[in-house]
């Protein structure tokens, strides 16, 4: 997927997109968190952030290093293999779905200034739909919100202010740090249980760590400035947070209700909990104008983050296809504009689903179990990678390191892999339906996954397989040809033959693209009768490679793939051939290396160091074959 390089780069830059990807969900975590949490929120959140800010160590670390985008996906890949890989991926595109519905429903409560209470009306239902359509659009036309700089500073500076005009306002208006501490009792009020979950819980709050590990590889970093901004800074989240919370619960302290004790924030205003905060102010006058106020930042804010996720949800989808951890087609760009559609498409009636279910605790509690689950990993793969890939460049590298058996293990990357374990069997153990449905999304993931390496593309579930990045595209064309033969051998460069095929197929035909004949000589000695059984091991080869070619070839969209396994008695004459009956226009087949003793065929040489099945078939089609061959030379290093 074409990518453009960031107009502004660096550290405040960064710190600019990172508070705008992180800093919106406040507005929808602080009521999740509260309705368990009670009077220990404000705590709650700092140890929550804390598991925050080593959590951006770690991704920055990464993210600088590899210049790949991916996040904990990324990290698994070089740290470990393709499976661990996936599973990352996986939950990572769970917490998009879910990041994105939960700023997608939120929006319409935060409206409640504008046009009243909607919740579970048509024109609620209507709202959340629009906003999909909205988000959905603009991802699928390539214009997210991010490429609009001038834009991005004045919202993140707006959504900043407004939060720090919540706490201000609120110390002047609603300030009683007893209400803080009357309500406590550790173990009944909030009970240990709903203590740990919150704490689980309030992860939600810093969502966006994916979105931003994505554009560092875009951004040019100063290394020692760099280092010096973020360590200083990335605090600032976690504060401010739990600021707001303590006023929020000032606001709307926790009284006794029917079923124990509760605040507002977990009840009535829990899609919209800031709108809450600031609805109790007093004087009626500031409530009134704070909560038009926050009405409009938050719904601006919201929106602008689920178009944020969105742009994820199309880059990770894209790097899963190019690595054939999912189906190519899921990965495909269009033709126009160059962004996997149908990944977005299917992303917003699921968003749209979810939304409508509004169901914001069983969404926070499944995004606890994806992200848990992935920042343990990430945070793993950090400190692996500390001791495969010493040596590697890392413009950013996580504080405070030890030497362990010679490599430089990151403390903050070894607490992060605890907290993030923990918090994740917390998950596991305390929450029933984010339990039963993130192992379900987990298992359906993986299934998918065998399914498709193993028994569809034929290739290892732990080895790094790819695509061709252009066979996911769909390149206006120019047309030309229109049958293509491509014989095999079952040879390492059949894949390489059938790419740069599949890639002329594309680009040198009309609309509709090309058809491929990919077509296995199976060479019958003259001993045998031409219709003699060969043995199984032949056969058995033959047709592996010839499915594994047009598995390859299938991934040029556009292009129609046929197959077929020939017996001849010579594979030049049975190409040459095969190539007439087709009525070929071209054959695309491998060039054989130049030989060092004879030059090989481009020097009228017999080529005594070539495979048999590249010299002399080759030079044999060259001469006979009715239409024009092109030849694709092979990889550098295997000639």
């Amino acid at each position: 997927m074409r990518t453009r390089p960031s107009s502004k780069s660096g550290a405040v830059w960064l710190l600019t997109i990172a508070w705008a990807s992180v800093g919106f969900s406040i507005y929808f975590s602080l009521g999740v968190v509260a309705q368990d949490g009670l009077g220990l929120t404000p705590l709650i959140f700092l140890a929550a952030g804390l598991l925050f800010v080593l959590t951006m160590f770690t991704y920055i670390e990464g993210s600088a290093m590899l210049r790949e985008r991916g996040g904990s996906s990324a990290f698994a890949r070089h740290a470990f293999n393709e499976l661990v890989a996936f599973i990352a991926g996986w939950v990572i595109l769970l917490d998009f779905l879910l990041v994105i519905s939960l700023a997608v429903l939120s929006v319409p409560h935060y409206l409640d200034p504008f046009v009243g209470d909607v919740d579970g009306t048509l024109l609620g239902a209507a709202m959340i739909g629009a906003v999909v359509v909205y988000v959905t659009v603009m991802n699928v036309i390539d214009v997210p919100a991010r490429r609009r700089p001038r834009f991005l500073l004045v919202l993140a500076g707006g959504d900043l202010l407004v939060q720090l005009l919540v706490v201000l306002v609120g110390v002047f208006a609603v300030f009683d740090p007893g209400l803080l501490t009357s309500t406590v009792d550790f173990g009944t009020s909030p009970t240990v249980e709903d203590a740990i979950y919150a704490a689980v819980l309030a992860m939600l709050a810093y969502a966006g760590i994916e979105a931003v590990a994505n554009l560092i590889p875009d951004l040019d970093l100063d290394p020692a400035r760099f280092g010096k901004i973020v360590t200083r800074s990335v605090w600032l989240v976690p504060v401010i947070y739990a600021s707001i919370a303590a006023i929020a619960l000032m606001a709307l302290p926790v009284v006794a209700g029917p079923d124990g004790p509760e605040t507002e924030l977990g009840t009535t205003y829990l899609k919209a909990p800031i709108l809450g905060v600031v609805s109790a102010f007093d004087p009626g006058w500031l409530a009134d104008g704070m909560r038009f106020v926050v009405a409009v930042v938050a719904a601006l804010t919201l929106i602008w983050a689920a178009n944020t996720a969105t742009l994820g949800v199309s880059r990770h989808t894209y790097t899963l296809a190019v690595n054939r951890q999912i189906p190519s087609g899921l990965g495909q760009l269009g033709d126009r504009y160059e962004t996997p559609f149908k990944a977005i498409l299917i992303f917003a009636v699921a968003v749209f689903g979810l939304a409508l279910f509004g169901d914001v605790e069983m969404l926070a509690g499944l995004y606890a179990f994806g992200a848990t689950l992935a920042i343990t990993i990430a945070h793993v793969a950090i400190i692996r990678m500390r001791f495969t890939r010493p040596d590697a460049d890392r413009p950013f590298r996580v504080p405070l390191s030890i030497r362990v058996r010679g490599a430089s293990v990151p403390l903050p990357s070894v607490l992060g892999a605890i907290l993030g374990a923990l918090a994740f069997l917390s998950v596991l153990i305390y929450h029933d339906n984010a339990r039963w449905a993130g192992i379900a999304w987990l298992a359906a993931g993986l299934a998918g996954y065998v399914v498709y390496r193993r028994g569809i593309q034929k290739v290892s579930l732990t080895k790094r397989v790819t695509v061709d990045p252009r066979a996911l595209t769909r390149p206006h064309l120019k047309g030309g040809l229109e049958d293509i033969l491509v014989p095999i051998f079952g040879t390492e460069l059949d894949e390489d033959i059938v790419s740069t095929a599949g890639l002329l197929a594309v680009d040198e035909t009309g609309a509709d693209g090309a058809n491929l004949f990919i077509f296995y000589a199976l060479e019958v000695p003259l001993s045998k009768a031409i219709d003699d059984p060969m043995p199984p091991e032949v056969e058995e080869r033959a047709a592996r490679a010839t499915e594994r070619a047009r598995l390859i070839a299938s991934e040029y969209s556009g292009v129609t793939v046929k197959t077929g396994i020939g017996r001849v008695r010579k594979a030049g004459s049975g190409i040459v051939r095969q190539a007439r009956e087709q009525n070929s226009d071209a054959i695309v087949m491998g060039a054989e290396p130049p030989s060092r003793i004879l030059g090989g065929a481009e020097l009228g040489g017999a080529g005594d160091t070539r495979p048999d099945e590249i010299g002399p078939v080759t030079a044999y089609v060259l001469k006979r074959a009715p239409c024009q061959v092109l030849l694709t030379a092979p990889p550098a290093g295997e000639a």
